[in-house]
C-alpha cells in the first residue's frame, strides 16, 4: 500500500517527482496515470517494481546453489559464456524459472492495490483488473452474489491454468 502511495505521488502530474525531472531536463511532461494510455503502462512498472525484489533473491539463490564445477568443465569443453547459459544456467535453474513464472502469472491475476490506490480503476476503466472488478461489484455495486461468482471463477481458472501449467512443465521434467 506505500509502494502505490508513494508512486501516485511520484505520477502526479502536477508536482510529482516524474514530471519535475522531465521539466528540469527541459522535456515534455506526461499524464502518466492520468491517461488512457499511459495509465496500464504506469501501473506495470509499479507491480515490476514492487515485486522485484524478491524475485531477484530467488534467482539469485537458485544461480548459487549450481555447482561451480558444472561451469568449470563446460569451460575446459570450450564453451562460449552463451553456451554455458544456454547448457549449464537454464538447465540448473529450470524449476525455480517455472515456478517463479507460475506465481507472477497468478500474482498478475490478483493485482488490487496498484488500480485502486493509483488510478482509482483508471481513465476510462484502463486499469481496472479482475480484483478490482469482485471489489466494484461487491462495495460499490452492493451485489455480493456477483462479485462471489467472480471469485469462484477466478479461483477455477487459477486453479485450472495451475494445473495445466504444471503437468506441461512435468513432462518436461524426464529430460532432465
Amino acid at each position: 500500500m506505500v509502494t502505490a502511495l508513494l508512486w501516485k505521488w511520484f505520477y502526479d502530474p502536477g508536482a510529482g517527482l516524474a514530471n519535475e525531472t522531465l521539466r528540469f531536463l527541459h522535456l515534455p511532461t506526461s499524464n502518466w496515470s492520468n491517461g488512457t494510455d499511459t495509465a496500464l503502462v504506469s501501473l506495470v512498472i509499479v507491480a515490476t517494481w514492487a515485486n522485484l525484489g524478491g524475485t531477484v533473491l530467488i534467482y539469485l539463490a537458485a544461480l548459487q546453489s549450481i555447482p561451480g564445477e558444472l561451469y568449470e568443465a563446460a569451460e575446459l569443453d570450450g564453451a562460449s559464456l552463451l553456451q554455458r547459459v544456454r547448457h549449464v544456467t537454464i538447465p540448473q535453474t529450470r524449476f525455480v524459472i517455472l515456478m517463479l513464472m507460475l506465481l507472477q502469472i497468478i500474482a498478475t491475476m490478483q493485482v488490487f492495490t496498484e488500480p485502486f490506490v493509483i488510478t482509482g480503476g483508471g481513465p476510462e476503466s484502463a486499469t481496472v483488473t479482475v480484483l478490482y472488478l469482485i471489489y466494484k461489484y461487491a462495495f460499490l455495486y452492493n451485489d455480493f452474489g456477483g462479485a462471489c461468482a467472480l471469485s469462484v471463477m477466478l479461483l477455477v481458472l487459477l486453479g485450472v491454468f495451475s494445473a495445466l501449467y504444471l503437468r506441461l512443465t512435468r513432462s518436461g521434467e524426464d529430460d532432465l
